[in-house]
């Protein structure tokens, strides 16, 4: 057995807690966690330390927000330094660097004849971040952190009547309201000077900036100091309890938040080329920092984390079911089957109960409110249902987890029963009611080809649980709504004419315009011929599409055609990879290559390690209204590499995997380590020797069906073969 086998992966059946899936438990530890380092953090570098209940994040330029969700306890964050002699530095102007790593960052200054060095991170589930500064140089130098008070709930919720006091004991300033619920604590153990309430008739607004400076004491052959945020929202969280916890853990990171991130514990794949290999471990990273707990409505993936807009509403960073969806299927796809089930069932736990409709958007303070009557925003999106179901299919036929299928079948039952109580009757194809909206949220149409496509899949998914289910008149009944609509989608959207994909139709029964979303969801559907497919592709690899960086919602020739605009000529990642895989799927490997390795460069635009959710369709810059860590960005990006370029599919319950990789042509080798095949973990190794491809497996468990689908391979030679325990070795003469 290899090194790494026996060094790293300790192969054992342990249970899933409410679930019949057998897990892997392997060691962690064996490699450092990713960081990355910025050199130019003053500017247009979003920062952030994700924790499970705990959040810092922001531009250095603009301020740090922090939160203990779903409260806001500060924002405008940012350091100073007095001198001595009572001059002052603001911290931007010697900001010099910053690391990032996935529990946290730490910030550089240096100023003359000083060095600070500022660790900002989260721990486990407390509800507080912590702040740790290490001073070096000028002995005198004393820190102030500034900021404004909020101790206020995330949009749209809100708390009246804050104030703020010095609590001595604590050595910090207490922010609290008259019910007592809320609370907040900025506390160091070297707080020396600080802002002072008053009641004065001007000035006196809790708002205003405030401050806390610290004198750093003596640690080792440098002095330190700590600052701690601890948030209040629930019975039984206690801010001084909180702000002491933090204060009290090690230096080194717990065990517990190192667990989430190790490499030994997720797949990993090794690729000649060095930036595309830390993209995609930084997606997956991404992929863990969305997770997100909220002690009223549980844990989930978060849709993004980007500065606040209008009153402390922090991008996306609350949940979204369709943006989880997207998520899911990236987790499934690298095997994190724990997580994919977690976020499922938390989906599922907000399905509406009358009518089976599944869930849009869930601020993290809506535990505090009438979410689903007063608001307008949680059963809205039609599409969410229809896209839940393949997740749900792809994720129990990939891990096995039938149990999780038979606990949920009532739910899933429901979800299918309102998928179909949106279909005509005359087409077999969905409508979105009038009061509803589909994934074009923008020109809110009757009818989507894009949801239309989501049926035909979805039809599919039901008829492939159904029968898991024992129920095969269900899954004959949904293989013939999968046909009829497949029939149907090219009746209704085929504008034979004009040789092009209607996107769908308005209100008043015109066409809407034709985009290559459409056309993406019409090959996916399997209504297109193959000549319609790669006319499409043509048209994708053109530069009226095409830009260096992606490829654009709107081609350029379009005449509302607007590069700035959020959805009419911008460059959309999600886009982007969903597009990549789908040319790999119909064999444009080349294209697919090229196109994939166009958003390698996102992960190191603006917050280290993760994607924006769109780009300017002109320049390679953000557009404006776009989320610096857009959690479906990252995930499509990975999910294109292991479906797409790996061509890497599991069946659990067959103990099969199927490799079919269509790497760049330069590159003459790749690997993929930790695939996860029912009980077995897999490592894959393949390379090109001359005019052979060469793959070498090492099975660490019971025996598992490999289908290799080698392309340029001849189609005689067998792609099935057997994969005992242990090391394998395979070639094909490839032309």
């Amino acid at each position: 057995m290899p090194k790494r086998s026996l060094a790293v992966l300790l192969l054992a059946m342990i249970g899933l807690p409410g679930s019949g899936m057998p897990a892997l438990a392997r060691e962690a530890g064996a490699n450092e966690l990713p960081a990355w380092t910025v050199q130019q953090p003053r500017h247009d570098r979003y920062l952030a330390a994700h924790g499970l209940r705990a959040f810092a994040g922001g531009y250095s330029e603009d301020g740090l927000e922090v939160w203990s969700f779903p409260l806001q306890i500060v924002s405008g964050y940012a350091l100073e330094f007095v001198r001595g002699d009572g001059r002052v530095v603001r911290g931007i102007d010697v900001l010099d660097s910053a690391r990032v790593d996935p529990l946290g960052f730490v910030r550089g200054y240096h100023g003359e004849g000083f060095h600070v060095s500022e660790r900002i991170e989260t721990r486990g589930m407390l509800p507080g971040v912590r702040v740790r500064l290490r001073v070096e140089g000028d002995p005198k130098l004393r820190v102030r952190a500034r900021f404004e008070p909020s101790l206020n709930l995330m949009w749209p919720a809100g708390i009246g009547g804050q104030e703020f006091g010095w609590d001595a004991s604590a050595h910090g300033l207490l922010f609290k309201e008259p019910s007592r619920h809320f609370a907040a604590l900025v506390a160091s153990p070297e707080a020396a000077a600080h802002s002072e309430p008053n009641n004065d008739r001007r000035g006196s607004t809790f708002g205003r900036p405030l401050f806390l400076e610290m004198d750093p004491t003596a640690c080792g052959n440098a002095r330190c100091a700590t600052l701690v945020f601890a948030g209040q929202s629930e019975t039984g969280e206690e801010v001084h309890a909180t702000a002491s916890a933090l204060l009290a853990a090690p230096d080194a990171p717990l065990a517990s938040d190192v667990v989430r991130f190790d490499d030994a514990l997720h797949m990993r794949i090794t690729t000649p080329d060095a930036d595309a290999n830390r993209a995609l471990r930084w997606a997956q990273v991404a992929l863990e920092q969305a997770w997100s707990c909220n002690a009223r409505l549980g844990c989930g993936a978060v849709a993004g984390y980007g500065p606040s807009h209008g009153a402390r509403r922090p991008q996306y960073a609350w949940y979204f079911a369709g943006d989880g969806l997207v998520a899911t299927r990236a987790l499934v796809q690298e095997g994190d089957f724990e997580r994919a089930s977690e976020e499922l069932a938390f989906i599922l736990r907000y399905q509406d109960p009358d009518s089976g409709m599944l869930w849009h958007e869930l601020s993290q303070s809506a535990g505090f409110l009438h979410w689903t009557r007063d608001y307008p925003f949680m059963y809205v999106h039609v599409d969410i249902a229809f896209d839940f179901l393949p997740v749900l299919a792809g994720y129990v036929r990939a891990s096995g987890d039938e149990a999780l299928l038979r606990k949920h079948w009532p739910q899933v039952e429901a979800a299918w029963r309102y998928c179909l109580s949106t279909i005509d009757a005359g087409d077999g194809l969905p409508r979105v009611p009038g009061d509803k909206m589909s994934a074009n949220e923008q020109d809110r149409l009757t009818d989507e080809l894009t949801l239309s496509a989501s049926w035909v899949e979805a039809a599919d998914a039901m008829a492939s649980m159904a029968r898991s289910m024992g129920d095969p008149a269900l899954a004959s009944q949904a293989e013939a709504d999968r046909d009829r609509a497949r029939a149907s989608v090219r009746a209704r959207y085929r504008d034979n004419m004009h040789r092009r994909w209607i996107s769908g139709f308005r209100r008043d029964g015109g066409p809407g315009e034709s985009f290559s979303g459409a056309d993406l969801a019409a090959i996916g559907s399997g209504a297109a011929t193959r000549a319609e497919a790669a006319a499409t592709f043509d048209r994708l690899a053109s530069p009226d599409y095409l830009t260096g960086w992606g490829l654009r919602s709107k081609p350029s020739s379009a005449p509302d055609f607007d590069p700035e605009a959020y959805s009419r000529g911008s460059v959309w990642g999600l886009g982007t990879a969903t597009a990549a895989e789908q040319m790999w799927r119909a064999g444009r490997a080349a294209q697919a290559n090229a196109l994939w390795l166009r958003l390698v460069p996102w992960a190191g635009q603006d917050a280290p390690g993760h994607m924006h959710e769109v780009e300017s369709g002109e320049r390679f810059v953000p557009q404006r209204e776009s989320v610096p860590e857009q959690t479906w960005s990252s995930a499509a990006f990975l999910s294109a590499a292991i479906r797409g370029m790996l061509g890497l599919e599991v069946d659990a319950s067959s103990h099969r995997l199927v490799f079919a990789p269509q790497p760049p042509a330069t590159w003459q080798k790749l690997s993929v380590q930790g695939v996860r095949v029912g009980d077995s973990l897999v490592d894959l190794a393949w390379r090109r020797e001359g005019a052979a491809a060469v793959l070498e497996v090492d099975n660490h468990g019971a025996p598992v069906e490999l289908d290799w689908r080698q392309a340029g391979a001849d189609a005689a030679s067998p792609s099935t073969r057997m994969v005992p325990s242990g090391r394998s070795r395979w070639e094909l003469p490839i032309h």
